[in-house]
């Protein structure tokens, strides 16, 4: 008799640790849950840095013409009355060395 409980009682251990390790809501699920949420930390805390500077870039425009002046300068090639505008072109790696023209 002593013998089958203790059978019944290994079998009830072994059949609890298997839902602790492997089941529903068991640990390898709620690793993968800490490995989520970690990731999900690292992506807010990188959004709340761009957040943060998206939202000085906004008062800096609202504020500051500087700042109206930069973006107007490098997204539009914009130039202020009197000043000359240099654009200089480096040439590409498929362009020959004599700029393209042939000699005879």
């Amino acid at each position: 008799m002593l013998r089958w409980v203790i059978v019944i009682l290994l079998l009830l251990l072994v059949a609890l640790q298997y839902r602790l390790w492997f089941g529903e809501g068991g640990m390898r699920q709620v690793w993968q849950l800490e490995r989520d949420v970690a990731k999900q930390q690292e992506e807010n805390r990188r959004l709340a840095e761009r957040n943060a500077l998206l939202a000085t870039e906004v008062e800096d425009l609202k504020e500051g013409q500087e700042a109206v002046e930069e973006r107007a300068r490098v997204e539009l090639g914009m130039t202020k009355p009197g000043e000359v505008y240099y654009q200089v072109v480096e040439p590409s790696a498929d362009t020959p060395a004599d700029g393209g023209q042939r000699r005879p």
